[in-house]
């Protein structure tokens, strides 16, 4: 907010951004690079704006709003709501440019994944003081020596792939079409089936895997957001959780209504109605609407989406004030809705007042509040 009261999107990866983001959503997305000097800092792109590598650098040397993780993890606001309200947070770490020089340059492999496990090593310390649910975080990376440098060090927490590989550098244009021959040999079915057999509790998956002429091209079935393809996406996955970036408002409920989740570039206050008419709400997960109370809200005409929004914001009742009976009905009917395939007592094994199991849809802020500029 400025002095007026007016609210302005704040950058994106910043302590401010990503303290925001999860307050007004079910949790974040941020990205994170080691500098020189060994400290991971909460930054996207390749390059700083003055076109320096941020591996190359110390933290001091880089600019005041890139930030080290201890600084967020330090924000109370943050803390509490990925703690003790069943927030999610999805922690991309995040491979040096090749021309840096680190992690082995163009053809480290070796080097590649000594970089991944010096990250996985700094964010398992960093984490484990603080008291996160198992099922309220992941790590992920396009690297692909995540996996392994995560079982060279026996590491506890969660982990990722993100697939088809794309790579981190040049511009969306230049990226999406290096990238397409992955999407044209490897249908979501696979890529499903590649994420159960590595044990990763999720599949972070691109848009155009369900929407667009990606999804339409590919070698294997074909799955979407609505008729004959989202039941093929359903008869699939049986519940197992898919992260989709980007979530636009015209697909937001679309997306919520499939069961998956969404990562959103969109969280401002005065976003409250959807491209499809609907009123928006943006905690599904940590602050779940019965049915009879999504009838209500979604039967409120448009002008009067603001209001009832702002009154359901203070009359529904936030997920770590329910009682085990309201939290276990929430599941119960949700496991029905979307089929998912976990037994009923191991998915309440994993649900409690601070955590909620996996396959819960969610509304998360891509980078905090929203991406602010291009890679």
């Amino acid at each position: 907010m400025d002095d007026g009261g007016e609210w302005r999107q704040p950058r994106e990866n910043t302590i401010e951004a990503l303290s925001y983001g999860i307050q007004v959503s079910d949790g974040v997305e941020f990205d994170l690079r080691l500098t020189k000097d060994n400290h991971l800092v909460l930054h996207h792109d390749s390059k700083t704006e003055n076109g320096e590598y941020p591996e190359c650098m110390t933290l001091d040397e880089l600019p005041n709003f890139i930030r080290p993780i201890e600084d967020l993890l330090d924000d109370t606001h943050f803390i509490r709501r990925l703690t003790e309200e069943g927030a999610f947070a999805c922690i991309e770490l995040k491979p040096p440019h090749p021309s840096s020089g680190k992690a082995g340059g163009w053809i480290g492999g070796k080097h590649r994944k000594e970089h991944m496990v010096k990250m996985i090593q700094y964010i398992e310390k960093s984490l484990d003081p603080l008291d996160i649910p198992e099922s309220s975080s992941i790590i992920y990376s396009f690297e692909p020596k995540l996996i392994s440098a995560a079982k060279q060090i026996d590491s506890k927490l969660k982990f990722s792939r993100l697939r088809p590989y794309i790579r981190q550098w040049g511009n969306w244009k230049t990226q999406r079409i290096t990238a397409a021959p992955s999407f044209l040999i490897s249908s979501l079915p696979r890529l499903l089936n590649k994420q159960r057999k590595e044990g990763s509790p999720m599949l972070p998956c691109s848009l155009q895997y369900l929407r667009g002429i990606e999804s339409r091209i590919n070698l294997g079935l074909s799955v979407g957001l609505e008729g004959p393809r989202l039941k093929r996406l359903n008869k699939y996955r049986r519940g197992y959780p898919i992260y989709v970036w980007p979530c636009d408002t015209d697909i937001e409920r679309l997306l919520l209504e499939a069961g998956l989740t969404g990562i959103t570039d969109n969280l401002s206050p005065y976003s409250t109605t959807l491209k499809n008419g609907y009123p928006r709400w943006t905690k599904p997960a940590t602050k779940p609407l019965t049915d009879e109370k999504k009838a209500e809200l979604y039967a409120v005409p448009e002008e009067q989406h603001e209001s009832i929004l702002l009154e359901f914001r203070d009359e529904i009742s936030p997920w770590h004030e329910l009682s085990d009976q309201e939290r276990n009905l929430f599941i119960e009917k949700w496991r029905k809705k979307w089929s998912w395939e976990r037994s009923l007592n191991t998915i309440l094994e994993e649900t409690s007042a601070t955590s909620l199991p996996w396959e819960v849809p969610r509304i998360i802020g891509h980078r905090g509040a929203g991406k602010t500029h291009s890679a």
